[in-house]
């Protein structure tokens, strides 16, 4: 008799599907306007001096991981990959915001939802909020990543 997974079906599917929708959906605005984005990176004032000249490819690759790693969670293929790597990018996001905070800036958080129901729940500046939003988006990958069903097929 085998033992009920820690994580029930539903919930880890939900989770997954509403991680994978967002990651898609942050990714598109940022695909569409790459110079945008770039400009959003560029406002944390996090990469200077000789790093910025990492501002234009990490504004091109960011959102096209984002797109990847979504899709991947919303078809259920290589969930465990993807969800390391947007957990890693939230790591990075919320670094990014805290150290906005710590510095006193007032400025976009350039995540790409900037319209919609998240919009209207935490706002689109960089701030404590987002750092909520950033978290709960973690609890999510979290139930995604350490959930049984996200193991490939022969490591069950």
């Amino acid at each position: 008799m085998k033992n009920p997974p820690a994580i029930p079906a539903f919930v880890y599917h939900m989770a997954r599907i509403i991680l994978g929708a967002i990651f898609i959906a942050a990714s598109m605005e940022k695909i569409g306007t790459p110079w945008d984005f770039g400009r959003a990176i560029y406002v944390y004032q996090f990469l200077v001096g000789p790093f910025a000249y990492l501002i234009s490819p990490l504004a091109i690759i960011i959102p096209a991981l984002e797109l990847v790693c979504g899709t991947m969670l919303v078809l259920n293929k290589f969930v465990r990959p993807a969800a390391v790597v947007i957990l890693g990018l939230n790591a990075i996001f919320i670094i990014a915001i805290l150290s906005v905070i710590a510095r006193g800036l007032d400025i976009d958080c350039g995540c790409g939802l900037d319209t919609g129901l998240l919009a209207t729940l935490v706002g689109t500046q960089a701030g404590w909020s987002s750092i909520v939003r950033d978290l709960i988006f973690v609890i999510l990958n979290l139930i995604v990543l350490f959930a049984p069903q996200s193991a490939p097929e022969g490591s069950r």
